[in-house]
């Protein structure tokens, strides 16, 4: 169902996005190295795939890399991945009622509220450039409205794109994004996504979307560091792909 989000002529446009974020994740390390000879790289790598997935995805504007209240996300993620394992190791937290009596099970939770809460200042962000770009207030700027977070953005684009017409009509005014997809999508019986279904595929994207990326770049980049002659082919075949250009392009 999801299928048409990845094709070619979608991802295409990413690739300059892309090529941004990791810019600003560079300069980043460029002052820190400066300073100390040793790196962390997996927050930083964490924070640049998330503004990118943010960007690509959800047509956010701007960078979030310099963003310190975006640490509070990344951690909420950690933390989740780390006591779910937690959680699998010990029978008795497998109960759901006993699990949400104990410590981990309360920190699971405000963990779990954190990882929302970003998804709907995501959206936020998300609702302002859409009520931008059509003139027109957005559900949070009315006063009495107490349409939230990702349920009213939802709404708001549904009917911004039922405005601007068909998927065809829409994709020639603009680039589509993972929303734009989600919203257009069909399942097999033909019925769209409902709000419920369009919000947990929101979370899973951002959450699956972003950290196992970051794992998997951050582990490449250690065993690259361990194999310095292995590095070495990769940074020629990268700069005989670049030639004189700063950045790959599709």
């Amino acid at each position: 169902m999801l299928t048409p989000a990845f094709h070619y002529d979608i991802l295409k446009p990413y690739v300059g996005l892309m090529a941004d974020s990791v810019q600003v994740m560079l300069d980043k390390w460029e002052e820190l190295v400066s300073l100390d000879s040793h790196l962390e790289v997996l927050g930083h790598v964490s924070l640049m795939t998330l503004d990118t997935i943010m960007k690509c995805a959800f047509s956010h504007q701007g960078s979030i890399q310099t963003d310190r209240n975006i640490q509070l996300y990344i951690q909420a993620i950690r933390d989740l991945s780390n006591l779910t394992f937690s959680r699998l190791r010990n029978a008795f937290h497998q109960n759901d009622i006993i699990y949400r009596l104990t410590p981990e099970g309360r920190w699971s939770h405000r963990a779990c509220q954190l990882a929302h809460q970003h998804t709907d200042w995501a959206w936020g962000e998300d609702r302002g450039t859409v009520g931008a770009a059509s003139g027109s207030p957005e559900p949070s700027a009315v006063p009495g409205n107490h349409c939230s977070g990702t349920d009213g953005v939802i709404k708001m684009r549904k009917a911004h794109l039922q405005k601007e017409g068909e998927l065809e009509k829409v994709r020639s005014k603009r680039h589509l994004d993972f929303l734009d997809i989600l919203l257009f999508a069909r399942m097999e019986n033909g019925s769209s996504l409902s709000d419920r279904e369009l919000r947990a595929e929101v979370d899973t994207f951002m959450f699956e979307g972003h950290d196992t990326t970051a794992s998997g770049i951050s582990w490449t980049l250690y065993a690259l560091a361990s194999h310095p002659e292995h590095q070495q082919r990769c940074r020629e075949e990268i700069q005989s792909l670049l030639g004189d250009g700063a950045s790959i392009t599709w």
